[in-house]
């Protein structure tokens, strides 16, 4: 998610929502509400948004920036509640549009208070809802070598989860791990000088940890469950993701709905499109060279758009 002047693949998404001017769509992360600017720009006075987020620091920015505009509807909460949210503001009636921009947004990233980069010296926090309990520095207190280990590599995909897990427990022992820079750090050393580096070694760890204690890929696999039944058809759902596990669950979501895939064999099967649901919207998967010269956050975006039938 970008800053409201910039949000990622932002002509992608409108043109991959196709917005009715009485329509009503969920920006189901706001952010700093970038894209639901744009949203708003494009329905009339019959049409409605409603934004979610979980972070109170975009409930006050909506709050201050977007509540005058009687079209738009702010809900403070997990977007994996999206059904009782619908109920809540749109009478259970279905929706035109739902647009999904995941991970981490601009303005947690950019506040070392935050605790999600690497390359700032704050706390390590990484909590999306500042009110949830668990801290990443809590849970790795709390958590064995093991543990940390399995999530460095089932969400990181971090080859050397088990060193890493090993020396973060080390130096919390000898209390030596006290920021995000501490941690940078320490994951560098367990990496080969001799290796080369196209990224920062601190990525994958920082992303394991975060997407673990905010619960981002069971939030996902949660509102997937429920999102076919809460567009209209002829509505449209709007996905971004920025790694590739997200992306993977995404597009074997839309496969699942729109071909068949994942839940058939090779063997033809008589009516079998009368079960399916959804069909592929073809954009452009990543950005242009354009964007991501103005925008260097958008050079890991994919976008998978697909229509409800």
């Amino acid at each position: 998610m970008g800053l409201s002047h910039n949000p990622v693949l932002l002509n992608s998404v409108i043109e991959g929502l196709n917005i009715i001017p009485n329509g009503t769509y969920i920006d189901c992360t706001f952010g700093r509400g970038g894209h639901s600017k744009n949203i708003l720009e494009k329905i009339g006075n019959e049409g409605k948004l409603i934004a979610i987020d979980k972070d109170g620091e975009a409930e006050s920015y909506a709050i201050s920036n977007f509540t005058n505009d009687k079209r738009f509807y702010f809900e403070r909460n997990n977007f994996s509640n999206i059904k009782h949210i619908i109920e809540k503001y749109n009478n259970s009636q279905k929706v035109n549009g739902i647009l999904l921009d995941l991970g981490v947004s601009s303005p947690q990233l950019d506040n070392p208070k935050r605790g999600f980069s690497f390359m700032k010296e704050g706390p390590i926090d990484m909590r999306m809802d500042t009110s949830s309990h668990m801290t990443a520095l809590l849970w790795l207190q709390e958590a064995n070598v093991n543990e940390i280990s399995d999530v460095l590599k089932q969400y990181g995909e971090e080859k050397y989860s088990r060193r890493i897990a090993k020396l973060i427990k080390k130096s919390l022992e000898s209390d030596s791990l006290k920021t995000t820079i501490d941690l940078s750090k320490l994951i560098n050393k367990c990496y080969p000088k001799s290796e080369s580096r196209k990224k920062n070694t601190a990525t994958r760890s920082f992303q394991a940890i975060r997407i673990f204690i905010n619960k981002e890929l069971e939030e996902l696999e949660k509102i997937l469950e429920d999102i076919l039944a809460l567009v209209e058809k002829g509505g449209r759902i709007v996905i971004i993701s920025f790694h590739s596990l997200e992306d993977r669950i995404v597009k074997n979501f839309i496969n699942k709905h729109s071909d068949g895939k994942n839940i058939i064999s090779k063997l033809p099967i008589a009516n079998l499109n009368k079960n399916l649901s959804l069909k592929k919207i073809k954009l452009p998967l990543k950005a242009s060279e354009v964007e991501i010269k103005k925008n260097i956050r958008a050079r890991s975006a994919r976008i998978r758009v697909a229509e409800k039938i």
